[in-house]
């Protein structure tokens, strides 16, 4: 909902704010004139830009131009990045929502392959909000017409799929928690994956907890036993271990001389 900013009571001005969520605490403090019909990917990203003790936010957040747009007049929702990729990054700033589970298929797809392409291009927080995009529509194909076992089947091994490659990219963006949560979720379905079990080792590599790594990419390893990059990484981690113990031991061995 869209309201009014005052500074107490008949001091409205130009100023507006958009209510996410439910506030109780400011009901009758406002005049609610308006509703937000498009635009919710804008709309998240300024909600979900951090900000600091007194709430401003650390990067700033600029309206460029405003106005009307009339009937006829595109909203730039869709397409908004000009790279051929036509579906809004909500599902909800849709015009129609087809109710045939195949569209949505092809929805879901269309978003990982941008977000594929992005992440060869070394473009990594594109790739991950297409990726994130990808998951959103993926969520709505469950509600839909036609989804037989075979596409859920299909839903689910896309699911681990897309959830690994947006760890990948929080890795390579240096976020190795955000990865971590991902390869957990990408495993959770019970879909055998080496790649999500190699991910989640790197996350584990990279905050340190080289047990854990050495115990993700030893199961990565059953999976795939012929895989160059899961041996590599694992004698990394194998090594760390055994450093790791080497240095407890004379820790040990001099508190007790």
């Amino acid at each position: 909902m869209v309201s009014m900013a005052n500074t107490g009571p008949n001091s409205n001005g130009s100023q507006f704010f958009i209510a996410t969520t439910r506030l109780p605490h400011l009901d009758g403090k406002h005049v609610v004139f308006g509703k937000v019909m498009k635009g919710l990917g804008v709309l998240r990203s300024v909600e979900h830009n951090p900000t600091d003790e007194e709430n401003h936010p650390l990067r700033e957040v600029l309206i460029e131009d405003c106005g009307q747009i009339q009937d006829d007049e595109d909203d730039g929702v869709a397409g908004f990045f000009k790279d051929g990729d036509m579906y809004p990054d909500y599902p909800a700033d849709l015009d129609e929502q087809p109710p045939c589970c195949s569209w949505w298929i092809d929805a879901v797809n269309s978003s990982k392959n941008f977000g594929n392409n992005n992440y060869k291009k070394g473009d990594f927080k594109m790739a991950l909000r297409k990726y994130r995009k990808a998951l959103r529509y993926l969520d709505i194909c469950w509600e839909k017409d036609g989804l037989d076992e075979d596409k859920a089947d299909y839903l689910r091994v896309m699911k681990t799929h897309i959830l690994t490659n947006s760890s990948a990219c929080k890795l390579k963006l240096g976020d190795a928690k955000g990865a971590l949560v991902d390869t957990d979720f990408a495993t959770r379905s019970g879909i055998k994956h080496a790649k999500a079990l190699f991910r989640r080792g790197q996350a584990y590599m990279a905050l340190n907890d080289v047990e854990a790594a050495a115990a993700s990419f030893e199961r990565a390893l059953e999976l795939e036993p012929s895989d160059g990059a899961i041996k590599k990484e694992l004698g990394i981690a194998k090594k760390k271990v055994a450093e790791k113990k080497d240095k407890e031991r004379q820790v040990y061995a001099r508190m007790f001389q």
